[in-house]
Parts: C-alpha cells; structure tokens; sequence
C-alpha cells in the first residue's frame, strides 16, 4: 500500500505505519505506566518534548531506530520485552511476529529468541530508500549478523561503509555507532538479523 507522506520537520516524526495490527506506542505506554514514570521524565531522559512521547505512544509518529532504544532505555526496559514471542519455537515461512522497531519504510519480523536470553532473529523487509534512520545508533550485545536475502543493503560501521548484495553476509559489534539503508531506488531488500545476545 502507498506509504504516508513524511513529516517535513524531524526525521523522528515520520508518520507511524501500523503492521498488522501491532503499535508499539500502546505498549511502550503501558511499559511506562508499569514503571510508574511520567511522559515529562521520559522526555527528558530521551531529549525530546513531552509532545513527541505522547504522539509517539497514540502511534502517531513512528520513531527512529536510535530514539526507540533510547525511550526503552529511559523507560528501563529490553527492546524485546515489547513483543510477543511465537506461540513455538518453528516459525513458518511469513508467519514471524510483527515488531516495529523503528526506522523508515520497512517491516520487520521476530522469526526466533523471543524470551531466549541467548540470541534474537529478525526478518527485515526494507523499502527502495528505507533503513534505520540517519541517526547512527548502538545495541547493547556482543555480535550482530545481517545476511542479505534479496536486493542491497547499505551498511556504515563507525567509518566504514559496505554495501551487501544477495548471499551476502556482514557480523559486526552492534557496540559500534552503524545505520543501513536500502539504496536501491527500484527493489526492495530482504534480510536475516542475529543478534547475541538480545539487545539490553
């Protein structure tokens, strides 16, 4: 389906896109309220306005990559704890769990580790001109592999750039600043992520 028009002010406050159901605001509200933290100290902990919390948990605006492990970080919660883990551990072919963990123009799928303190697995589908912000972010884990199912992918670690095709497979320390995109203005990418251990 065509996509939204950006927002023309910050790159954080493109519009958010609902996948399959799933927001990720409602839940990072609920994680919160749990915690028993107000949007204002958020904010704050975040570096952004009250305003851009509050849109953000309404699913008004989606978040950068960087900006959501930020306010999980605020909110004093794992990125993983936001989503529901497959019912068992064989995840069949387009039957991942939806998961938005920000960025731009892509779809992203918990296919394995959910509750597995060891490792998580995504599935990326990445729109011509999508990825995970310009703002470079890290992880909180010890190795994360990217394997390149279809199309290219665009990745800067720290001052390096590579630029993956299909086959292609890069392990890198998350710990890194990094970004990656999709720079193809026509074919969408497919990608495989392992991370170890799930992001903190």
């Amino acid at each position: 389906m065509p996509l939204p028009p950006k927002a023309p002010s910050r790159t954080i406050e493109t519009p958010a896109l609902g996948i399959d159901g799933f927001n990720v605001g409602s839940r990072l509200r609920a994680a919160r309220q749990a915690k028993g933290l107000l949007i204002e100290e958020v904010a704050q902990r975040v570096g952004v306005s009250k305003s851009f919390i509050s849109r953000f948990e309404r699913d008004v605006v989606q978040a950068s990559v960087a900006t959501l492990l930020r306010v999980c970080e605020a909110i004093g919660i794992k990125p993983a704890e936001l989503f529901s883990p497959p019912a068992t551990a064989f995840v069949p072919a387009g039957e991942g769990t939806p998961i938005s963990l920000g960025g731009e123009k892509m779809r992203e799928y918990l296919i394995g580790g959910a509750g597995n303190e060891h490792m998580m697995a995504l599935y990326s589908v990445i729109e011509p001109g999508g990825g995970s912000g310009p703002e470079p972010y890290t992880l909180k884990a010890d190795s994360d592999m990217v394997h390149v199912q279809s199309g290219q992918l665009e990745l800067r670690v720290g001052e390096d750039t590579y630029l993956l095709k299909a086959g292609d497979t890069l392990t890198f320390p998350p710990s890194v600043p990094h970004t990656w995109r999709n720079p193809s203005a026509e074919h969408t990418c497919t990608a495989l992520w392992v991370i170890v251990p799930p992001p903190s």
